[in-house]
């Protein structure tokens, strides 16, 4: 290893991750983690779960302690964002106006919700931060009636938290259920029942055009002819990455940083990590994105061991996420790919547990369980080695009736 200045721009989990793997490898060169915020590093995935739903509002959790950075050696610049990147004379230029010297860069700086507009141009209100999270309480608390636009993860999961705390729920879906790319047709409708069985209002097929108006009287104009009125809306119609800062940069760029298999961009020496990776995946083929949790930490600590090494080991990590609903827990690895098979081999839809295997032309793209936890791990195994379609049915047939 002949770098010492590794600059991490990003105090994500993924920029987290490829630090604490630099310095457990051995790294013992210079550190800088870039971050835009300025409160430690906080875990995001709860902010629409738990910390949403939970009566006594308790804060995020930070992602490590406070005393972690200076035990390692790693010098965390809170409120300095990375906003230029020159490769020649191989400076990271931040918001301060400082000039970081690099011997290899980790590009991890994310993505963010993609804004949705009142007429008037002003920003809805998201969930992203925790003061997005600290004003989604009080708008909660103080309406009692909160508008989502978007159908997705972010959507349902906030939808499923405020109902927890007694709030009216309306969601604004533009497809015709929700989810529905990506679980499938049939798991979709069970989660769009899931959450009308809760006594949300589920508009789905229907897409916002244009919104008036301002806190307490918002007025949404929608495909349909109609108007919704509303005092409170919150925004998730989906991410964009945090890539402004390297446009010119000799960078490549295509709906985030484009990365091989081993996260190394097309400049030495600059690998990209997390949601911000456009890379290379041995398992699904092509370049993909994968916005969440585990990947990011994979990916993170895998940049780490090739900038070590200066190897080019390759990420295969299978795709993998959670989400919480009404105190469902689903998971699921790999990807559901349009026109898959959907087949229930455990449990029934409608209830609270069931098992979907995912998987088309011989092919076994992904499993997804609901209560269903301890029946993943043979399945897994089948994604990570590319077993076909009859394998995987065959191992349902095998575990009948001996899953719980």
């Amino acid at each position: 290893m002949t770098a010492r200045n590794v600059v991490i721009a990003g105090a994500s989990v993924a920029g987290l991750s490829a630090a604490d793997a630099l310095r457990d490898g051995g790294f013992d060169g210079s550190v800088t983690i870039l971050s835009d915020e300025r409160e430690l590093p906080y875990d995001r995935p709860p902010l629409s779960k738990e910390l949403l739903s939970a009566p006594e509002q308790p804060e995020p959790v930070a992602l490590r302690p406070a005393e972690h950075y200076a035990a390692k050696r790693l010098d965390l610049r809170l409120g300095h964002a990375a906003v230029g990147l020159d490769i020649d004379r191989r400076f990271v230029v931040t918001s301060d106006g400082a000039a970081l010297p690099w011997d290899a860069v980790v590009i991890a700086t994310g993505s963010r919700p993609k804004p949705l507009r009142t007429a008037g141009g002003a920003a809805l209100p998201v969930l992203r931060t925790p003061q997005d999270l600290r004003a989604l309480r009080l708008a909660a608390a103080l309406y009692g009636d909160v508008t989502l636009v978007g159908s997705s993860f972010i959507g349902l999961e906030i939808a499923a938290s405020l109902r927890a705390r007694g709030v009216d729920v309306t969601v604004f879906g533009a497809t015709p259920l929700p989810l529905g790319d990506v679980v499938g047709p049939e798991v979709a409708a069970d989660i769009r029942d899931l959450h009308v069985s809760h006594g949300v209002s589920m508009r789905t097929g229907v897409q916002v055009l244009s919104v008036d108006g301002g806190p307490g009287a918002y007025t949404l104009h929608l495909s349909d002819g109609t108007e919704h009125h509303a005092p409170h809306v919150v925004a998730g119609i989906g991410v964009q990455p945090n890539d402004e800062w390297l446009v010119g940069s000799g960078v490549e760029l295509d709906a985030g940083v484009l990365c091989d298999a081993a996260g190394r961009t097309n400049v030495p020496g600059v690998y990209a990590a997390g949601d911000i990776a456009h890379f290379e995946h041995p398992l699904l083929g092509g370049r993909t994105h994968v916005d969440h949790w585990t990947n990011a930490v994979q990916q993170g600590r895998l940049v780490a061991a090739n900038i070590l090494s200066g190897g080019a080991a390759p990420h295969s990590g299978l795709p993998y996420y959670w989400t919480d609903q009404y105190g469902r827990r689903f998971h699921s690895y790999g990807r559901r790919r349009p026109g898959d098979d959907a087949v229930v081999v455990e449990g029934a839809l409608g209830t609270e547990e069931y098992l979907v295997l995912y998987g088309s032309s011989g092919e076994f793209h992904c499993v997804l369980s609901c209560g269903r936890e301890r029946s993943l791990r043979g399945y897994r195994k089948l994604l990570q080695r590319g077993a076909t379609w009859d394998e995987a049915l065959q191992l349902a047939g095998r575990s009948a009736g001996v899953t719980a």
